[in-house]
C-alpha cells in the first residue's frame, strides 16, 4: 500500500531582516510590541505594480476589519507619490499629527520586483509588496497569545492578495514583524518623508522606496488612512 505524504511547508527567506541586520542599529525589545509600527511583507504571485498599486486602499480595509474595524472604501484617503520628483506624498504635517491623535493607522505602501533568477520571477518583471503601518498598536491586544491570533487573523484577511490558491502551504508568504526604527509621533512626518529628503539614510521607509532589483524602474509609495473615525465591530474578532 503507497504511503500518503505529508504536505510540505516551503520558507521563503526574509530579506528586509537580512538588511536590517547590515545596515541598522537596532532597538532591543523584548516580545512584539509594534508601537514603532508594523512591517507586512506579502509575497505576490504573478503581479505587476498595476495590480498590486490598485488593492492598496482593500488592503488597509482588510488589516482594520481583522482587527474589529470596519471600512468603506468610501472612507479611504489614498495619495500616491510621483514617478519623478516627490516619491511620497503626505498629508500636511499638522493633518498627519491631527490623525495620530485620533488614533488612526497610517499605512504606506511600496513594491518592488524579484530578482530576476528568483523563481517567483519566471523572467518576468513580477513584484511583490512591502507595507509599513503605523498606530495599530492602539488596536492590538497585549497578551502575547491573543496577539498571536490577531496576526494570523490580519494574515487570513491578506490572503487573498497572494493570488495563489493554495498560499497556507507557503511559511511567511505573508510575513508580520515589529519595526526596529525608533519611531514617536512627533518623529512620523520626517520618517514616512526619507525617501524624498533623505534617501541614503539607512532606514526602513528607504528600503521599502528603493527596487533595488530593477533599479532603473522606482516605484511611487502610496500612502493610506482612515478619514472616518473608527467604529468598532467586536463580531468580526469572533
Amino acid at each position: 500500500m503507497k504511503l500518503l505524504e505529508a504536505p510540505v511547508k516551503i520558507s521563503y527567506s526574509n530579506p528586509i531582516l537580512e538588511w536590517y541586520e547590515k545596515n541598522t542599529t537596532q532597538l532591543q525589545v523584548k516580545g512584539d510590541t509594534f508601537e514603532n509600527g508594523m512591517l507586512i511583507t506579502i509575497n505576490n504571485k504573478d503581479c505587476y505594480y498595476k495590480h498590486l498599486s490598485s488593492q492598496f486602499r482593500e488592503v488597509y480595509i482588510s488589516i482594520l476589519n481583522a482587527v474589529g474595524y470596519k471600512l468603506r472604501r468610501t472612507d479611504v484617503k489614498e495619495m500616491v507619490g510621483e514617478w519623478k520628483g516627490k516619491r511620497v506624498i503626505l498629508p500636511s504635517r499638522q493633518i498627519l499629527f491631527d490623525l495620530l491623535n485620533k488614533k488612526t493607522p497610517i499605512l504606506l505602501c511600496g513594491v518592488h520586483n524579484y530578482k530576476k533568477d528568483d523563481y517567483r520571477s519566471k523572467g518576468k518583471e513580477n513584484t511583490h509588496s512591502h507595507y509599513y503601518l503605523y498606530n495599530i498598536h492602539h488596536y492590538l491586544p497585549s497578551g502575547a497569545r491573543d496577539l498571536m491570533k490577531v496576526k494570523s487573523k490580519i494574515k487570513d484577511s491578506l490572503g487573498r492578495y497572494v493570488k495563489s490558491k493554495n498560499y497556507k502551504r507557503f511559511q511567511e508568504i505573508i510575513d508580520i514583524t515589529q519595526v526596529r526604527d525608533n519611531v514617536s509621533p512627533l518623529q512620523l512626518y520626517d520618517y514616512l518623508s526619507s525617501p524624498n529628503t533623505n534617501p541614503e539614510k539607512a532606514n526602513l521607509i528607504n528600503y521599502i522606496a528603493n527596487n533595488r532589483h530593477l533599479p532603473n524602474i522606482q516605484y511611487p509609495l502610496t500612502t493610506i488612512y482612515s478619514t472616518k473615525k473608527l467604529c468598532y465591530n467586536s463580531s468580526n474578532l469572533n
